[in-house]
């Protein structure tokens, strides 16, 4: 029996990596086999490159960066494959629906972005969770996570994280890349958020 994957989406501070992480917890709870994905890959060579972009270290082209995060996503694809082929439920923080959003915001084509992810053949999603929080928001959340002065240049451009939403949700209309997508509320509890994934899931 072949698993599945699933992928969290949102801006920044929607509360991805928490819902992950519960998301594993509860799947492992019920004996499933999870394995676990998170993008940027910051460890990984073209990570440590999106790193430096993000905290205005280097310069990349909006080109340049697109590449850089898919190719980041592309290292793993063969892996992925094997763990859903092996029966694991594989959950993904953010994926190539990201890309397509930021990159979009910043000015790559949108159609291009859709069209480099189906001639790369990526893994086809099973679930896509969207979760969908106000922007405002979002730049609260980060700068209480990190600090006023460590947010990175993503999340402390409101009128960029306004376009990325726009192009999360026209990628959601469309239901690009998944067998289903499902937008979630960003504003509810973390124990709400958690329960809809879940639920959506059954």
């Amino acid at each position: 029996m072949e698993g599945k994957i699933i992928v969290i989406e949102g801006i920044d501070g929607a509360g991805k990596a928490t819902q992950s992480r519960l998301l594993k917890e509860t799947l492992e709870k019920e004996k499933k086999n999870v394995s676990m994905y998170s993008y940027p890959d910051y460890p990984s060579i073209y990570g440590e490159r999106i790193k430096s972009f993000l905290y205005k270290k280097i310069n990349l082209k909006v080109d340049e960066l697109f590449m850089l995060y898919i190719i980041d996503m592309v290292k793993d694809k063969s892996n992925i494959l094997e763990a859903v082929k092996n029966g694991n439920y594989v959950i993904i923080d953010r994926f190539f629906f990201s890309t397509i959003a930021y990159q979009s915001a910043g000015g790559f084509s949108y159609e291009n972005g859709k069209e480099i992810v189906k001639l790369l053949d990526m893994p086809l999603v099973d679930k896509v969770f969207y979760i969908n929080v106000p922007v405002d928001i979002s730049m609260q959340r980060k700068e209480k996570q990190k600090g006023k002065m460590d947010v990175d240049k993503f999340e402390s451009n409101k009128n960029f994280l306004s376009k990325v939403s726009t192009f999360y949700s026209k990628l959601k209309n469309e239901r690009f890349y998944a067998k289903s997508w499902e937008e979630i509320d960003g504003n509810k509890s973390i124990e709400e958020i958690s329960y809809l994934i879940k639920k959506g899931l059954d």
